[in-house]
């Protein structure tokens, strides 16, 4: 078991996200910079900088913060989910069903609200929350934003035309989360246990819906390969990690890797390699999982795999859920930073030997 820095902050963290690099790369930035989101008595934003581990001259003193923080801003209920945009600009999700974007300036210092949206609401009118959100892959200049609810709809707003946001019914149960697997179609979670496929152009149609056979457990987090827009990793309530293969949508691949004891809030392959899947649970764990060697992928249930490695992450110090996790993916420091209900920052920094510059 691997331990975890910790930096008390004395509030429950709910979100969590780097912000892009002003020069475009984190090489030359000698302070990197990442956004957290709270909720319950604290429903703010704070903007935080720490220093870039690349350009360390020696070990960094233990009584030394993490990170400190360079500004606050007030948010309209619980942060439910946070994604940049670029360096200057980023998105939220909250539990009143509001998407808003805010104004980040680090040179400055500066974190201010632009505008939001509600784009999740119940047919009797009532606050339905924003449960996740994901930006549109694409270069286009007028990206969107797509969001998911407790309302079981997918919503999507245009950052030039924020207030048209446009909605759509997909599942009778709360979507958990969703990604873009290309710039044109979504990949969501359900409460009932469902992945379903979302086209943008079809808004009417589901394209394809499935579920893991020998469970019925919620899924409660998901991601899309890099690389590979077929393969997908889910957090499941009950704490294992499932990556699916689903060229073959009439019958997806499964592989479950048990990894934790609880609900695993957040999942993702690892930026920096992507045979390794990241997740952080309601044990207060987080785990580094190497779901596939090197040219080979998953392997359906039942079927034996191939030797797994599990590295898992933790702290004395941090005994509640570890809620959210991002990965700094430009520094050839492995720089991952987590939030916790414990009301803890947590960070993991270790060199990564495969890097390359160029």
């Amino acid at each position: 078991m691997s331990k975890l820095q910790v930096q008390p902050v004395a509030r429950k963290v709910t979100a969590i996200s780097w912000l892009p690099p002003r020069a475009g790369t984190a090489y030359t930035d000698t302070d990197l910079y990442f956004v957290t989101g709270s909720g319950a008595k604290h429903k703010e934003l704070v903007l935080w900088t720490t220093p870039n581990p690349d350009f360390a001259q020696s070990e960094p003193d233990s009584t030394n913060d993490l990170a400190t923080v360079v500004s606050k801003v007030p948010h309209n209920g619980d942060v439910q989910g946070i994604i940049a945009l670029s360096p200057g600009l980023l998105a939220t999700a909250s539990s009143t069903g509001i998407i808003s974007v805010y104004n980040v300036g680090t040179e400055s210092g500066s974190m201010e609200f632009g505008e939001s949206v509600t784009a999740h609401k119940f047919s009797n009118g009532e606050v339905a929350g924003a449960t996740s959100l994901a930006v549109q892959p694409t270069g286009a200049l007028d990206v969107e934003v797509a969001s998911c609810g407790e309302d079981g709809r997918i919503a999507f707003t245009a950052l030039s035309r924020l207030k048209e946001s446009q909605g759509y019914d997909v599942d009778s149960t709360v979507i958990t989360d969703l990604c873009w697997t290309t710039p044109t179609q979504l990949a969501i979670t359900t409460r009932g246990g469902q992945i379903k496929i979302f086209d943008r152009r079809m808004p009417s149609e589901i394209l394809a819906a499935f579920a893991n056979s020998q469970s019925s457990q919620a899924l409660e987090s998901i991601a899309v390969h890099p690389s590979q827009p077929f393969r997908l990793a889910t957090g499941t309530a009950g704490g294992s990690v499932l990556v699916w293969d689903i060229r073959d949508m009439r019958q997806p691949i499964i592989e479950e890797l048990t990894v934790h004891e609880a609900n695993v809030w957040q999942v993702r392959f690892d930026p920096a390699d992507s045979t390794r899947v990241i997740s952080c649970s309601e044990d207060a764990s987080i785990a580094v999982t190497q779901w596939a060697t090197e040219g080979r992928g998953a392997v359906a249930l039942g079927v034996a795999p191939p030797e797994r490695g599990v590295r898992r992450l933790s702290s004395m110090f941090n005994a509640l859920s570890i809620n959210c996790f991002d990965v700094c993916p430009s520094t050839r420091t492995h720089l991952l930073v987590a939030g916790s209900d414990s009301g803890n920052l947590l960070m993991e920094k270790t060199v990564n030997p495969d890097f390359k510059l160029f």
